[in-house]
């Protein structure tokens, strides 16, 4: 039998163990992300991936191009800016490039652990979280996104809902936030609209806080939110100064006005019901050394104009792979967590109100704004791309939220059924930790060492591709590269359909496009005669057609909904050779520019 001694003696140890972590807990991190990033920091190359895009506009920008009006963004100006500067130091490097997307990881990983030692106080369980973001980072070149996401979690819950000296230090975390608030919007627009809804939410919230007069939480939100105001304002000065002086200010405020608008149209693409408008899968005759099928069969009214769909909901059980039910559960599992937590923290929080219970308050407050920061990231995988890169960086922020909810559930249940509660949501937490390992951790494309699947052949491009591939890829990348670099020069056009970038980036070969991205969802009723004209007028020495079904079904293999830009493409250029489902049309030489 264990005595109350011994049972004293293991709590002293566990106590000493939890403030050890507690301590050195972020030191334990940047060991480890060092250890297991660089286990895989040059293993594999995604010819489709966001970083060649982010590389290639980083050097236009380099070039002197301006950001909307000279290149399309798709994301704001900071996006793109710390890899320009980085390209100035180390000239464009993609393994550079690498290393600074695993540090956007590791920093994530920190401020989520610093967030949820400050609400729990607990080493032991901020490392356990700060791990799990270590181990699945999300889709790296993609990191911002879950950066933005905790770092706006521990900005807001240590500016509105930790315990400050007093108003002046309130006003200032507040700032702080506004800063944090203010880089949001220059990566992500969209991001920081979500965001300024919650600030704007806790800014009103605060005047009504238990416990104390509501002239005292109106003078410290007023003084407050004009401070985080302020500092947004400062935050974006220096680029709007260069859109003034270099004559893109318009473009860029534009981006401010037109992202409501663009979120309100991509919302009803997805309940649109239309069959999809794609073309006839009838293709023009084949030429002989082409190797890739264009008998594609016709798409299905399902594929709802060939957008990427998700899984259904009974697919979580009735999928007859166990990868499939585990990806429909990792669509499905957040958002009845999600609704739990923001019904509970509702209804807690307007108890603590009548009550005048501050405690309950805040902390109802800190669920409702943890779960809050990560759902500014949930349209994206649910609604517009369901799939394992945009799950997983969901699950950044989304995890702490889960930890957080669990443990202030269990640490304030007084009553059996609160503490049966608790319990329950545990296990659902549980559940919700052991699908998205199960789901994404086996997938590089969640950021993980699954990366490591590649190797042991060696791949070499331009701007320092240096990576590790299976050989048959090493092999066809290799054969890839030298069409297009032994057929131009550095001064030659290449151009990749339907999204291709890296490849433009290994071979130091620039695109005439300004958007590089387009897919079947995007491309307008005169996408073909619109880039025929662009060919004859740019006679690019390249052209890489992308086979694969960009989101996950035939209607959008380019040529079902490209055939006559296609079809001049095989009449008009010389055939390559085909390369991991890349064909590569050459320059005539009859066509020299």
């Amino acid at each position: 039998m264990i005595n109350k001694t011994q049972l004293l003696n293991v709590h002293k140890i566990a106590v000493r163990i939890d403030s050890f972590l507690a301590t050195w807990g972020p030191l334990l991190l940047v060991i480890l992300a060092a250890g297991y990033y660089g286990a895989y920091l040059n293993n594999g190359l995604n010819l489709g991936g966001e970083g060649g895009t982010t590389a290639v506009i980083a050097m236009r920008l380099m070039e002197g191009q301006r950001p909307i009006a000279d290149t399309f963004l798709g994301y704001n100006v900071l996006w793109f800016y710390p890899i320009a500067l980085l390209f100035q130091i180390t000239g464009s490097d993609y393994l550079a490039m690498r290393i600074f997307f695993f540090v956007i990881c590791l920093c994530t990983a920190l401020l989520a652990f610093l967030t949820v030692r400050k609400i729990t106080g607990s080493g032991l369980i901020a490392l356990g979280v700060g791990v799990m973001l270590v181990l699945i980072p999300g889709m790296l070149f993609r990191n911002y996104m879950g950066l933005m996401a905790v770092a706006n979690q521990w900005a807001l819950v240590s500016a509105f809902l930790l315990a400050m000296a007093g108003l002046r230090q309130r006003a200032l975390m507040i700032g702080v936030a506004g800063i944090v608030l203010g880089l949001t919007f220059l990566i992500r627009i969209e991001v920081g609209l979500f965001m300024s809804v919650i600030a704007a939410g806790l800014l009103l919230l605060n005047i009504f806080k238990p416990g104390r007069a509501w002239a005292i939480g109106l003078r410290e939100s007023l003084m407050g939110g004009s401070l985080g105001l302020v500092a947004m304002v400062l935050v974006h000065l220096p680029f709007a100064w260069d859109a003034h002086a270099r004559g893109y200010a318009t473009q860029f405020y534009s981006q401010y006005t037109s992202f409501v608008g663009l979120m309100n149209w991509e919302l009803k693409k997805q309940f649109e019901r239309k069959p999809p408008s794609v073309h006839s899968p009838k293709q023009p005759k084949q030429a002989d050394n082409v190797t890739v099928s264009q008998q594609t069969p016709a798409p299905t009214s399902q594929e709802a104009g060939g957008r990427r769909q998700r899984p259904e909901l009974h697919q979580v059980l009735s999928a007859p792979k166990s990868r499939d039910r585990y990806f429909a559960a990792a669509i499905y599992l957040p958002l009845f967590l999600s609704l739990v937590m923001v019904i509970i923290a509702s209804v807690t929080l307007l108890t603590a109100w009548l009550r005048g219970l501050e405690g309950l308050w805040t902390k109802s407050l800190i669920v409702l704004v943890l779960t809050g920061c990560a759902l500014t990231l949930f349209p994206q995988y649910y609604f517009f791309r369901p799939d394992t890169p945009h799950i997983s960086e969901f699950m950044v922020p989304f995890l702490p939220a889960i930890v957080v909810t669990t443990f202030l559930l269990l640490r304030n249940a007084k009553r059996p059924l609160g503490f049966v509660f608790g319990f329950g949501f545990l296990l659902a937490c549980l559940l919700q930790i052991w699908i998205h390992f199960g789901h994404a951790w086996p997938k590089e494309s969640a950021g993980t060492i699954a990366a490591r699947k590649h190797g042991p052949a060696d791949f070499v491009g331009l701007n320092n591709v240096r990576v590790k591939l299976r050989p048959a890829h090493a092999e066809a990348l290799a054969g890839l590269q030298a069409a297009i670099v032994d057929n131009s020069t550095s001064e030659d056009w290449v151009v990749c359909f339907p999204y291709s970038p890296t490849i433009n980036f290994m071979t130091d070969r620039s695109s005439y496009l300004w958007d590089m991205y387009t897919d079947n969802t995007m491309a307008r009723p005169e996408f073909d005669s619109f880039h025929i004209a662009l060919l004859k007028r740019n006679k690019p020495a390249a052209v890489v057609i992308d086979h694969r079904a960009i989101n996950n079904n035939e209607a959008s293999r380019f040529p079902n909904w490209a055939p006559q830009l296609y079809a001049y493409l095989k009449e008009n250029f010389r055939f390559g050779g085909e390369f991991l489902g890349n064909e590569v049309f050459l320059r005539k030489e009859t066509d020299q520019p």
